[in-house]
Parts: structure tokens; sequence; C-alpha cells
């Protein structure tokens, strides 16, 4: 009955908050600049593509949310490297008119395909910029982002969202 009281009320809420209160946004983007530390040495990153997928709401002056990002396989200069992201984040953008500074922090998990040995398994990733909202539906931002792990990776990233 507990379980039954407690399901239904979850249930009424999510029918009452209406749909307009979110956001979702569709994210592609390209790091560059990138670097990989494993410690004793650092390579330079190829350029890299990501897609991602965030679930947003605003509050004034403030927009929260939850993202997913995928980064599709980059290799590294000089190397037989070939490594993939993804990363869990929240994210929050402090909108000042059309302009606005971002932050978000999170987990990832960094796939490697390469000569080297290892388990690379995932570690902390955090990332800050800003951007401009352009015509209410598309962002533009830049953002330098952090992955940690036992091979650690930083790079800058140029990303277009599109707000549905």
């Amino acid at each position: 009955m507990r379980r039954t009281t407690l399901l239904i009320t979850f249930l009424a809420l999510a029918a009452a908050i209406p749909g307009q209160c979110f956001d979702f946004n569709l994210a592609v983007g390209a790091d560059f600049g990138g670097d990989f530390d494993l410690g004793d040495f650092s390579l330079s990153s190829n350029t890299g593509y990501n897609l991602g997928l965030e679930l947003a709401f605003e509050v004034p002056l403030i927009e929260l949310g939850v993202g997913l990002e995928y980064g599709f396989s980059r290799g590294a200069s000089s190397y037989d490297l070939d490594a993939s992201y993804y990363q869990i984040y929240g994210i929050g953008r402090f909108f000042f008119g059309p302009l606005y500074i971002a932050g978000r922090l999170g987990y990832a998990n960094m796939s490697v395909s390469t000569i080297l040995e290892g388990d690379f398994g995932g570690g902390g990733s955090w990332g800050l910029g800003g951007g401009v909202e352009l015509f209410g539906k598309l962002k533009a931002e830049l953002l330098f982002n952090n992955i940690n792990g036992d091979l650690k990776y930083q790079s800058w990233t140029i990303r277009l969202l599109y707000t549905f």
C-alpha cells in the first residue's frame, strides 16, 4: 500500500509539471588542442568529435541540467592510440543576457584501443567555459574539459546545442 501511494504521488507530480519546463539540448562538438597524459609522458591528441544530449530546466538567470556525452575515437600524433570516452555530468549555465558562463562536473570513462596495455578506468570530469544563446533555440559554447583517470585527457571543445 505504501509503495502504491508513493508511486501515485510521483506520477501525479510528474504529470503536473508542464513539458515546457524542461529543455532537451542536442549537442555536437569538436575537441581540439587536446592532450593525453599518462603521468610519465604526454601525447598531443588529434581533433575529435562528440555528440551529447542534455535535459535542462531554467530558473531565473540560471539553467541547470544533466547530460550524457560520447566522444568519438581520436588518435594521438605519431602514436598508435585510439581513444574514445563517454561522460555523465551535471551542468549549470549562468546567463548575462544572451551570454553565459557554463560549468559541468561529472564522471567519464575512457576506452583505449592501442599498443598501450592496462585498464584505463574512469574518473571525475569537469569543464568550464562560456557561450552565447542565439535565437532562443541555439547555443554556441567553448569549454575547457578535463577528464581524470589512469589516462588523463584535456582539451578545448567547441559545441553547438540545439534546444527542442
